[in-house]
């Protein structure tokens, strides 16, 4: 009788077991092979998204199945995000992490995301200690409160000066390895420096003789709409030549490197930091400022005032162009204005200012690469930082030689 009772009683139960709810089930084979029973509750509480409730133990011993029927629910609803509840596991294992892996990929190849909510502070540390970062580990839905004004301003505090050490630091180290290579210069790895100089300064011919022909055009067009009315037409070549040769043909072609080889820098370095071969080159003895620093440095500060004598003759031969045929002014009358206005000293100024122009190119863009922490988008950050950086560093510095020169006709 007493078997019987202990029969009838474990027949209640698996029967039990064997007719889970359509949201809810425990799979009667689960209970029969292992004493770890598990529970799956679906639901759907959005139109995107697929909440999945997991309770019990997951462990090795029902491994397979919780991972058999977790892999078919989300296979059953593709087009769903997954919100996986772990509020009620009593049990969680290195083979509970797998499947959570295995469910991971599975999301991600059906271009969907896997987050995990209500997580225990026993599995949180689990996963901590596994280094579990294959998703997002979602807490209470609540916004974090700000921090106090006074955090705020201490936390800005350190920020800034940390910047400005590791600036420092990177203009140090840049200048010593600069002093280094100058002083010996046998050692310099000039094959490396030619392909650098060639893709910031060869490659960047087409654009820059785009634009300085264009901008040399536009500013003697719109010279001759007033020197027209003064009859003073052929003072079109003293507008075109000093403005090309001072200001907008150092400017104008620090800009587009920028653009380029600045941007690329930046990224090139980024991600050379975010997949740890900065590290591997100092692990193999080799400074990473000299190897990767000093070449481009050197090679932009070459290349920027060549590009910018390139630019000085075409955006003067643009303005030419647009002097014959709106000002009637002969090409010859035209160069010989420019001979006559346009000194040897002038266009030295603007390549004295191309030269600190390169110089500053390659050091920002160098630093922004060498600030990447993280992964792809600190180093998309990077990139824009070292743009717009330059950018005003570079129009700064504009102002800088401006009034120098102003205040110092000789220099």
């Amino acid at each position: 009788m007493r078997l019987k009772h202990v029969l009838k009683f474990l027949g209640i139960t698996l029967g039990r077991d064997n007719n889970p709810s359509p949201k809810e089930s425990a799979p009667a084979e689960t209970l029969k092979e292992s004493d770890a029973p598990y529970f799956i509750k679906v639901a759907d509480s959005a139109f995107d998204e697929l909440n999945v409730s997991l309770s019990g133990r997951i462990s090795v011993e029902n491994a397979e199945l919780v991972r058999k029927r977790l892999v078919e629910t989300v296979k059953g609803q593709p087009l769903k995000n997954v919100v996986l509840d772990l509020g009620a596991v009593d049990y969680f294992d290195s083979s509970a992490a797998a499947i959570l892996i295995e469910v991971s990929r599975l999301c991600s190849e059906l271009q969907n995301s896997l987050k995990l909510i209500n997580v225990p502070t026993r599995i949180q540390s689990f996963l901590d200690l596994v280094e579990f970062e294959h998703f997002k580990i979602a807490g209470i839905l609540q916004p974090q409160p700000a921090p106090p004004l006074l955090v705020q301003l201490g936390e800005g505090t350190l920020t800034v000066r940390r910047n400005v050490r590791d600036i420092i630091t990177f203009i140090g180290a840049s200048v010593t390895a600069l002093m280094h290579d100058l002083s010996h210069p046998r050692n310099l790895m000039w094959d490396r420096i030619w392909r650098l100089i060639e893709r910031s300064g060869s490659d960047a011919v087409p654009i820059v003789t785009i634009l300085s022909f264009l901008m040399g055009a536009i500013l003697a067009f719109q010279g001759a709409i007033q020197l027209r009315k003064f009859g003073a037409n052929i003072f079109v070549a003293d507008l075109v030549s000093l403005s090309i040769c001072l200001e907008m043909g150092p400017l104008l072609t620090a800009l587009i490197v920028s653009g380029r080889s600045g941007a690329a820098y930046a990224a090139h370095i980024g991600t050379m930091q975010v997949t740890e071969e900065v590290d591997a080159l100092r692990v193999m003895a080799i400074d990473p400022i000299r190897y990767l620093v000093s070449p481009r440095i050197l090679a932009v500060a070459f290349a920027l005032p060549c590009l910018t004598l390139f630019a000085d003759l075409l955006g003067i031969v643009g303005g030419c162009i647009v002097a014959a045929f709106s000002l009637d002014v002969t090409p010859v009358a035209y160069f010989h204005q420019v001979h006559k206005v346009l000194e040897l000293s002038d266009v030295v100024k603007g390549l004295v200012k191309s030269f600190v122009f390169g110089v500053e190119i390659a050091t920002i863009g160098c630093l922004k690469g060498f600030q990447v922490r993280g992964g792809a988008e600190s180093v998309g950050n990077a990139t824009t930082s070292a743009v717009v950086t330059s950018i005003f560093i570079l129009t700064v510095t504009d102002a800088v030689f401006a009034v120098l020169y102003y205040y110092l006709p000789s220099v």
